[in-house]
């Protein structure tokens, strides 16, 4: 039986523009009305199942919820795929205890036996990569759907007149205070080099502006670093 992704000819990948898109070409290339009078009832019949598919494809929820019933319905498969080779294996065994048989027999019963462990244990890494993929593109879709959200908020207050106070996160001050300490580095690696120390301290001498406020800032932290270390002399 088909998929609803096999009916739209998208992969489980596929994003919601994708999606569209192939809704849109095969509604058109099936619409009833560009078909035979005796081919209509089959055009009538796929466009049911193209309706269908891209309803639930097209809806987050109805796709997460339909994503979780074919995963689940697969492993189903593959667990009746593995018990009726677990009986066909045992089946083999017992005809192997037979005199009649030798020793090609178990060899090559042997060998299908390995094939088959093969297969079943490449087909659940896929699986599980698989489910790793889907987990991580729905994470990073509810991310960009939250930002999103967030945006068209901000801006729906933005034109009712509220100014918007943005609330600093630990994540912000972490990449500000980054900032600083490279900033910091920059200036403390300009200052050591030789020719930009000599075109900093010319800048200094020859702005008195920018000279007085580098004073200023320059009091305040010896003020501080005066006070720091006079409370642990005492």
């Amino acid at each position: 039986m088909k998929t609803l992704y096999e009916i739209l000819e998208v992969s489980e990948n596929a994003s919601n523009e994708i999606i569209e898109k192939a809704y849109k070409v095969l509604a058109k290339k099936y619409h009833p009305d560009l078909w035979t009078q005796d081919k209509k009832e089959y055009a009538e019949q796929k466009m049911k199942e193209i309706n269908e598919a891209y309803d639930v494809l097209s809806n987050e929820i109805k796709r997460k919820e339909y994503n979780s019933t074919l995963e689940i319905e697969r492993k189903r498969q593959m667990e009746l795929k593995m018990q009726e080779e677990l009986k066909k294996q045992s089946q083999s065994n017992t005809q192997e205890t037979h005199p009649k048989n030798n020793n090609s027999n178990y060899s090559a019963n042997k060998q299908k036996q390995e094939q088959y462990t093969q297969s079943r244990d490449e087909y659940l890494r896929r699986q599980e990569d698989y489910r790793k993929t889907q987990e991580e593109i729905k994470k990073n879709m509810q991310a960009d759907y939250e930002q999103k959200y967030q945006n068209a908020y901000e801006n729906y207050l933005k034109r009712l007149g509220y100014k918007i106070k943005y609330k600093w996160t630990w994540k912000d001050y972490k990449n500000f205070i980054i900032s600083i300490l490279i900033l910091i580095l920059i200036c403390v690696a300009l200052w050591f080099f030789p020719i930009t120390h000599n075109w900093i301290i010319e800048f200094y001498n020859s702005n008195p502006i920018i000279k007085t406020i580098i004073d200023i800032i320059g009091s305040i932290f010896v003020g501080i670093w005066n006070a720091i270390t006079s409370i642990f002399k005492k």
